[in-house]
């Protein structure tokens, strides 16, 4: 006997599984919803988003942390060649050098926590004398890292603007105010 099936029934779709057994077991980093087909991922740190539609996402690899190989993250491949990681951290991505150049950069991956980091640290470094140079070498940086927040799909036109507002200072040969 042949059993039909209600062509309105979902077809599990393997990468889509493994995401979401991911995030159920990292709870606090990430809050999710699903939005019929797709799945849209909220990192809690930055309030920076995503939607991962069922149909682009390719591939859902899950990984140890060469570091701490107790902590996994998670890789996304999507059909237009984009690559999305959700880890501990937050949601990762290489830097993109397309607007800077290369960059002897220590890590290969950034998350927004880093950019939040550089940032703060940006902004001590402008506010003093003599260390222009420096300065620029963060903007650099950070061009970089938001290029490739880009790049994997987050909006980050807010932080780009913020990093604009300071080059622009820096370039007037003016220094930031002192960080409260």
């Amino acid at each position: 006997m042949i059993k039909l099936t209600n062509s309105r029934q979902k077809m599990p779709h393997l990468p889509l599984q493994i995401l979401l057994r991911w995030l159920k077991s990292h709870p606090g980093v990430f809050s999710f919803r699903e939005e019929g087909d797709d799945l849209r991922v909220l990192e809690l740190f930055s309030g920076k988003e995503v939607l991962v539609p069922r149909l682009t996402l390719d591939q859902a690899v899950e990984r140890s942390n060469a570091v701490n190989t107790q902590e996994t993250y998670i890789n996304l491949l999507f059909h237009d060649g984009r690559q999305l990681v959700l880890s501990p951290q937050g949601f990762a991505f290489p830097p993109d050098f397309g607007n800077t150049g290369p960059l002897p950069l220590p890590n290969p991956v950034y998350c927004m926590q880093d950019y939040q980091s550089l940032m703060r640290q940006l902004r001590h470094v402008a506010a003093e004398p003599d260390r222009g140079r420096e300065a620029l070498q963060l903007v650099m940086v950070l061009i970089a890292i938001l290029d490739g927040a880009k790049a994997a799909g987050l909006e980050v036109d807010a932080e780009t603007q913020a990093v604009d507002e300071i080059l622009t200072t820096l370039e007037k040969g003016e220094r930031l105010p002192p960080p409260h």
